[in-house]
């Protein structure tokens, strides 16, 4: 019986990669879950892993809350925290923000997003760095135990 050659070092950086994205997207979930717990009765939330549609190879990963304490008939808002990662120009551009959606008055039309948090892109070509930096502003993105305060986001009872 013939055995598999061992994985390639591509193979072995696709797997770093597709190790720490994970491991952000259980960090986010965990830390979404905790910002849901404190303000449960004015959000909903959504942990999210995207590949959204982008002019160079992008994924997303994070968790949106939908704003549930508006009066009725106000267009429903959002708050998001996401850190993204891009390949571009053979390199890895990292960052992360986290912002919310904040209604213009009445003589202006529609909503602006406002940033509480943003962590400036960083463009590496050493895969390494690109898993350490990943971590990196994860954790300081899950620190930011504030944000739905921040945000104006009344506690639960």
């Amino acid at each position: 019986m013939a055995y598999a050659d061992p994985m390639d070092a591509g193979a072995a950086g696709a797997a770093a990669l597709m190790a720490v994205l994970n491991d952000a997207v259980r960090d986010f979930r965990a830390y979404g879950y905790e910002q849901y717990l404190a303000h449960r009765d004015f959000v909903r939330p959504r942990f999210e892993g995207l590949i959204p549609a982008a002019t160079s190879p992008t994924v997303a990963v994070g968790v949106a809350y939908e704003l549930r304490y508006d009066p009725p008939g106000v267009q429903p808002r959002e708050a998001e925290m996401y850190l993204t990662l891009r390949l571009c120009d053979d390199a890895f551009v990292v960052a992360g923000d986290a912002s919310f959606d904040d209604p213009q008055p009445d003589d202006f039309a529609g909503v602006t997003q406002r940033y509480l948090l943003e962590l400036p892109e960083v463009r590496m070509t050493d895969l390494g760095e690109c898993v350490a930096m990943i971590r990196r502003y994860t954790a300081r993105m899950c620190a930011y135990t504030s944000f739905l305060d921040d945000v104006g986001v009344p506690r639960a009872s």
